[in-house]
């Protein structure tokens, strides 16, 4: 096999942790913009195509900085895995923080002042949102989720072979 070029396997691994929050973060904020909160009960739209741009981006850092190194394509499907399903939860925590201000504002009155946040349904309430995205997750979440490393691994795997 021919020799990779020499890379930084440190930086690589920040950038990667770096590229995983920021696409957990984007994951996030379009699961909740493609939701609508409007319906009883609110209907969460599915994307394929989020999830691959994450682990691409995640394969991306990793394939520039950490060259032909395959222990850090794996640590970046794990980390792309991570982004997805972070993002998944924390855009859950927008849909209900959304739902509650909804409903909220219907009810009128002080209703709204008690409204709790995405970050405070996301870290307080963290058991009742995992029990929520449980239920609402299906078959078809858990591939999309599984594109993720894929997209992390196949990107690493051609950038790093150019």
């Amino acid at each position: 096999p021919p020799a990779g070029r020499p890379g930084n396997p440190l930086l690589a691994v920040g950038a990667a942790i770096v590229a995983t929050l920021v696409g957990a973060f984007l994951y996030a904020f379009l699961l909740s913009a493609m939701a609508d909160t409007d319906k009883t009960p609110p209907e969460v739209t599915q994307f394929a195509y989020a999830g691959v741009v994450v682990g691409a981006l995640i394969g991306l850092a990793v394939a520039k900085l950490g060259g032909r190194n395959t222990g850090l394509w794996v640590v970046g499907a794990v980390l792309a895995l991570a982004a997805v399903f972070l993002g998944e939860l924390y855009g859950y925590a927008m849909i209900l923080h959304d739902v509650m201000s909804n409903y909220a504002d219907k009810l009128g009155g002080g209703a709204s002042g008690q409204v709790l946040s995405s970050n405070e349904i996301f870290f307080n309430h963290f058991s009742d949102l995992w029990k929520s995205w449980k239920e609402d997750s299906d078959a078809l979440t858990y591939i999309f989720m599984a594109l993720a490393p894929v997209a992390a691994v196949s990107t690493a795997y051609r950038m790093s072979n150019r």
